[in-house]
């Protein structure tokens, strides 16, 4: 079954779908046309004379379709003769014309369904136009009223409109390694061609569906790009047969704006989820490091209660929450370019080294301390986890400020609300730690065991592993792009 764009749940759809499906009459096009060329076939008539009489017969047919849109955006002149009879636009043979007072018709009509003098060394010229998926009509005159055996004056070489918003929306789709399909009730040359002007790949794979069975269709739907001869039933069947496959399929066939919409929500959607990811598996990163360090200390006795941190991610928890619904309420449309999985690994890692560093830097230094090497005012573990707290969540903040960038006014906002709630966690609890003379129950900080030197180292060591991250984080960091 088919997806439209037609829900405002869509863009969820659209963020997890692996192939889109794009009609090429209804949403590839918008149903006008482009006037490519206009090709002299007659040489006693000038170029200037042949736009003059096309004008002429726009003017006296006075009509709005496709075809008398496009010529009327290059051909609108004031009408130079009197009109003796109208014959108006005809849908099925494309055509419309006038039989003016001098006494000559002109028609202008798909050559396919006009009747012209020397018509096969006429169309025999039009081939490279075909082969370029354009449609050619010929504008034709005779002397007498009549609709047979003209003679050709010009071509004029007219192709399909692409959707002005088109190319971005499918270059999108491409750089996120989404499968595109074009189908298309029509000619499969002309459907390749607009779909490569659109900037769909590999639009070479491409085949005729129209004499096929139902069993060839639903063979082949993955190994084509553009199908051609596709009718309903046809698009239906290639649609299912891909989602039998495994594939998440959105075929887009109307309601152009929602989708245009749903692409929009998806970018926005990826590039949040995209920082979030890098937020939360920096702390995953620093909980792979400290899980190791903290088995090794127990083993080797290096600590009294190695596994005393375990504590910090309760405010840890408080400040990914805050963070990670601001992250994901962000309504900027800029998007992340880059390979995800591999990139979310590497922008990461800098963030969660840095931390850890911090621990390990404190642990030295109080291993150090209890060995009576130096004296830095670190004469418990439990001072040792407080310093490794407050380090931990100061240092929250310049990893989500690098994630953030390009920095607007929402992300300063976002900053500054994510500090304060740091800020209002450690001051609560070193309040509740000075007056009670023991931890928080909630969070667990002991600061009634730290002192001015402590502080002070906790700060030294802060501001130096902030420098450290920003220059891990421009050689790990540089294949990342946030564009605005």
């Amino acid at each position: 079954m088919s997806n439209k764009i037609n829900n405002p749940f869509t863009f969820i759809k659209l963020s997890q779908a692996t192939t889109v499906c794009f009609d090429k009459e209804n949403a590839l096009c918008d149903g006008e046309l482009d006037i490519k060329q206009l090709v002299i076939l007659d040489d006693k008539n000038s170029e200037s004379e042949i736009a003059q009489i096309i004008s002429n017969v726009l003017n006296a047919v006075d009509e709005r379709n496709p075809l008398a849109n496009a010529l009327k955006k290059q051909y609108d002149f004031e009408q130079s003769a009197n009109i003796k009879k109208i014959f108006p636009f005809d849908y099925k043979a494309r055509s419309m014309g006038a039989t003016f007072k001098s006494g000559k018709t002109y028609i202008i009509g798909l050559i396919d369904n006009i009747s012209i003098k020397n018509k096969d060394n006429v169309i025999s010229r039009c081939e490279e136009y075909f082969d370029q998926g354009q449609d050619v009509y010929v504008l034709a005159q005779s002397l007498v009223e009549k609709h047979t055996d003209l003679d050709p004056v010009a071509l004029i070489i007219v192709k399909e409109h692409i959707r002005e918003t088109m190319k971005q929306s499918i270059e999108w789709l491409n750089e996120h390694n989404v499968d595109i399909k074009v189908v298309s009730s029509g000619d499969v040359i002309k459907a390749s061609n607009i779909a490569y002007d659109a900037g769909v790949k590999n639009v070479n794979r491409q085949v005729s569906v129209e004499n096929m069975t139902i069993e060839d269709i639903e063979g082949n739907a993955d190994k084509y790009v553009v199908f051609g001869g596709a009718y309903r039933e046809d698009k239906n069947t290639i649609i299912k047969a891909l989602e039998n496959k495994g594939e998440k399929v959105i075929y887009i066939n109307e309601d152009f704006d929602d989708f245009s919409k749903s692409l929009k929500e998806s970018k926005r959607i990826n590039n949040n989820l995209h920082r979030a990811a890098l937020f939360l598996i920096t702390k995953a990163v620093l909980a792979a490091f400290l899980t190791v360090m903290l088995l090794i200390g127990y083993n080797t006795k290096a600590f009294d209660n190695p596994f005393g941190l375990y504590r910090f991610f309760v405010l840890d928890a408080l400040i990914n929450v805050v963070a990670v619904i601001l992250l994901m309420m962000d309504k900027s449309g800029n998007e992340v370019k880059g390979k995800f999985l591999f990139n979310v690994l590497m922008i990461s890692l800098p963030g969660g080294f840095m931390m850890f560093t911090a621990s390990v830097a404190i642990f030295i230094l109080y291993t150090m301390q209890r060995n009576d090497t130096v004296s830095f005012g670190i004469y418990s573990v439990q001072t040792a986890i407080a310093m490794s707290m407050i380090a931990f969540a100061s240092l929250s903040i310049p990893v989500l400020y690098k994630i953030s960038q390009p920095i607007n006014r929402y992300r300063r906002i976002m900053v500054i609300v994510v500090v304060a709630t740091a800020i209002t966690a450690l001051v609560s609890s070193a309040i509740i730690s000075y007056t009670s003379n023991k931890a928080d129950p909630l969070f667990g900080v002991p600061f009634m065991e730290m002192n001015g030197p402590t502080y002070l180292i906790t700060t030294i060591i802060v501001i130096v592993l902030i420098g450290l991250y920003s220059a891990l984080y421009q050689i790990f960091g540089k294949g990342e792009q946030y564009e605005d």
